[in-house]
This record gives C-alpha cells, structure tokens and sequence, in this order.
C-alpha cells in the first residue's frame, strides 16, 4: 500500500519543485507544499520536474524528470557513467559550490545531530589541490561474460559492475592499469568466484600509485592461493605497464563482502611503493612505505593539506613548535602516517593505537625507515583497552588525535577522554553525524570546540573530512 504524505504525493506524480540545498547523504532538497524532496544530482537553483519514487508520511523521493532551468553552480560532468557508477555524487556541481555546500552539511550536523551551533567554530572548507584523477588507490568490482573480465565499480545500490574507458577521479595510470588487467585475464583461463557456491578464484582487483613517487602496484583478490598462471600474468602486465613497480596476490577464503584477506603474496616486485610527504619547508620529506592492506588517505594531492590542518591543531605549526613540544596520542594510528608525520613536525614523542597488528607492523617499519624509532611507537590493541592506561601514566594531559573509522569512536574512547581530561583533543572525521554525536559527548564532559575545519579529500563525491580542535576548560594550556 502507498503511503500518502501530508502533501497528496503518491509514487509516480511528476511535481515541479525548486531545489534549495544539498543534504548530509550528498542528495539535493526541494519541496511541495512543504513536504521535503529529495533529489539525486539535483543542484540548488534548478527548477525541475520530479518523479517520485518513494513516499514517507514525513518526505518523498524522486529522480529528475525533466530539468526545466539549470542552477547556477551546475555543470556538465565529464565522465561518461556519472549517474550510473557509484563512485561519484556531485560531477554535476562546480568546485566551488562543492565546497560550501560541504562546509554546509558540516554545519547542518552539528547543529541538528549535536544541536551545536555552527556561527563561529566552522571555517570555510579548504578545496583540494586537484579535483580531477586525484585517486591514488582504486578496488574494482570484477564481472565474467562470454569469457571475458570487466572491471568496474558498483552501480549505486546495486551489484551490478558498471565500467568506463576512463574514469575522471582516478589517476590515468590506474586506468592504464585496469585496461591491462581486463586483457590479460582475459587471456588467462581464471574463473570468476561465487560468492553463493563458494567456488571459482578471483573475486576483485586493485591498484595503487605513489601520487609523488609514480610507483604502481597491481594487485588480485582471489578465493584461493593456487595461481599456476602467476608467472604468465605477471609478464602479461610487465608488457602492457612499462612502470609497474610490483604485482601482488591477497587471499580471502572467508565468505562475506570484506574487500581483502589476512595473507598477501608477492608475485613480482618488494610488494609495496613509497611515497613522499613534504612535512615542513625546508625539512627532508616522509618516506613511507605502503603495502596491499596498507590505509592511506586516496587522494594524494591532498593528504599533506589534511596533516598540516592536523598538526597545527596539535600546536605543530611548519616553523616548529616552541620550547616545549607536546607529546602526542595518535588513537586508531592506522599504518602511522599522522602519528610520523607529527613526530616529523616536532613532537616531543607519538603513542600510536591500532588494533590491525599488520598496520602497526607497516607504522613500525615506516618509523625505521625515516630514523624516527625514539619519536614514535605503536602499540597493537583497541583504542577503548588501551587509550585510558596511557592517559593515566607518565606524560600529563597530552594531546591525543582520535581519526575513528566512520562509525566514530567506542562510547569507552570517549568515556577516558571525559575521565583523563587531556588539555587537547584533536578528532580527524570522514563523518559528520558520528562527528557531531562524538562532540557532543566530549562537550559534556568539559571540552570546549575551538575549530571545526573542513578539508575536501573527496571532489566530485559528496563527503567531506574534518579537523576539529577541543580544549578542556578546566585544563590550562602551556
């Protein structure tokens, strides 16, 4: 049965609308008497004709029907699957719209998740070095027909592999990467995996690049180890990628949609690249060495603009920190690239927590690597175990960095923070409503905001990160 909302739409009533803004979720508003809309690839200022799709007592959905008069700030996306790929929401909004409408949805979620007022803590959001083939990591999705390999990505809300000659986000030489794979596994007698029977080998393919050292790594996502046709495959893509720097093979047996599994393989190459970060103007860059299962942040443009946002929070401005540098807990450290980046800037000394022993080990090898063993260490376990035991011990009311997954942060990593009352928090968000949920648990127990910057690491997509900066009122600085 049809719902009827409070406005008489039903599904398929074609009204005319305005759109007014872009929401949390990347989708555009508009309303009929009063009842909101929402609307894919909408941009505000359009006037159009909806479809309505869906109906709730309380909103409806709808797909743009006709679009009678174009909003200023729209454009014309240059992919040739934007709207039927997932990968991207916004191709359809210029760069500049992008960015205040996500300093925008920064603030509707403080204020509506949090009912924190926004006026005064959200800084405008600082835009991307570049906005198109930023991707330095790509996971394509793998579809087998008439014997033939398509690699893509997922429609939206759908398994359904949608392919393109070339994608707009994504570095070319990724792309140049999935048309080789395409042929060579073609050519190669490797059968799709089913994930009902559990059978067959391949299940996904990935590729990574150096944004600053060009190095390439390709890698196979199989349900099984055995890969007779390894040695084949590899000169297959020697011949097509003339800087392919090393090719590697992650097993997952287990069922379920997790995109990796525990063991990786080596099938050409060291099995990982480097790549460079400027820490500060005149200082010698990062070097970090990221493996297969390795986090880093995909757009490599700008990841040094996310990390000095980070480490001036810290009180690690580019000239250095002053007489008395502060000692830092980097929770959910990840493979140490903020935790060494710090160290880099001027720290006194880096905690980092993170619960993936492989990570840690990658964080430990970086920290070797660029002669930061002394500034920096790591510790494998959750950040809720272990984040109140270092705040109780040694070093008084550090700094601690929390950069949570997007579910946000335990109630127990909060709770610790509320109890140690460290003099200042810095929280890194890819999600503004498990932001917004967190602060105000942290405001409750005695944090004031000071800043909340948004930083586009995402173009053409509606998400958004965040540096926010807390202090504890009860705790005086220096």
């Amino acid at each position: 049965m049809t719902t009827k909302p409070r406005s008489g739409l039903r599904v398929g009533d074609r009204p005319v609308l305005e759109i007014d803004e872009m929401v949390v979720g990347g989708e555009a508003l508009g309303r009929v008497d009063g009842l909101p809309v929402f609307v894919p690839f909408g941009v505000p200022g359009d006037r159009l004709t909806a479809r309505i799709i869906s109906t709730k007592p309380g909103y409806a959905r709808g797909l743009i029907d006709t679009l009678e008069s174009a909003g200023s700030a729209r454009t014309t996306p240059p992919c040739e699957v934007f709207g039927e790929c997932g990968g991207c929401q916004w191709q359809m909004l210029s760069p500049e719209a992008q960015g205040h409408w996500k300093t925008e949805i920064v603030r509707q979620s403080l204020k509506r998740v949090a009912g924190i007022a926004p006026e005064g803590l959200v800084s405008d959001c600082l835009p991307s070095p570049e906005v198109w083939h930023y991707r330095n990591k790509v996971h394509w999705a793998v579809s087998y027909e008439a014997s033939r390999w398509t690699l893509g990505l997922y429609a939206e809300r759908s398994h359904r592999v949608v392919t393109a000659q070339a994608c707009a986000i994504q570095h070319p030489a990724l792309t140049a990467a999935q048309h080789a794979l395409e042929k060579s596994l073609s050519e190669l007698q490797i059968l799709p995996y089913d994930e009902k029977r559990g059978t067959g080998w391949l299940r996904s393919a990935f590729a990574k690049i150096g944004h600053r050292s060009g190095q390439l790594m390709v890698g196979l996502v199989s349900h099984q180890a055995h890969f007779p046709q390894a040695e084949i495959f590899v000169a297959k893509l020697r011949a097509a990628l003339p800087g392919l720097h090393t090719v590697v093979q992650n097993i997952h047996s287990r069922p379920g949609n997790k995109l990796m599994g525990p063991d990786t393989r080596v099938l050409d190459g060291p099995g990982v690249i480097q790549e460079n970060l400027t820490v500060a103007p005149g200082r010698p860059p990062l070097e970090l060495s990221i493996s297969p299962v390795s986090f880093f942040q995909v757009n490599g443009a700008a990841v040094e603009l996310l990390y000095d946002t980070v480490a001036r929070a810290c009180g690690l401005p580019p000239e250095g920190p002053g007489a008395d540098p502060p000692a830092i807990i980097d929770a959910f450290s990840g493979t140490g690239a903020i935790a060494l980046f710090l160290a880099a800037r001027g720290a006194a000394h880096v905690t980092g927590v993170e619960v993936i022993a492989p990570a840690t080990a990658d964080a430990e090898r970086n920290a070797a690597l660029n002669g930061l063993e002394a500034k920096a260490t790591f510790i494998t376990g959750t950040v809720e175990a272990n984040l109140g035991h270092l705040l109780g011990q040694g070093t008084t009311h550090p700094v601690v960095v929390l950069d949570p997954p997007r579910k946000g942060c335990e109630p127990g990593v909060l709770t610790a923070l509320n109890q140690h009352r460290p003099k200042r928090v810095v929280y890194v968000s890819c999600n503004p409503a498990t932001l917004a949920r967190d602060l105000k648990h942290l405001q409750s127990g005695g944090y004031q905001i000071e800043t909340v910057q948004p930083v586009d690491m995402f173009p053409q997509t509606s998400h958004v990160e965040c540096v926010v900066s807390l202090r504890h009122q009860d705790v005086a600085e220096g």
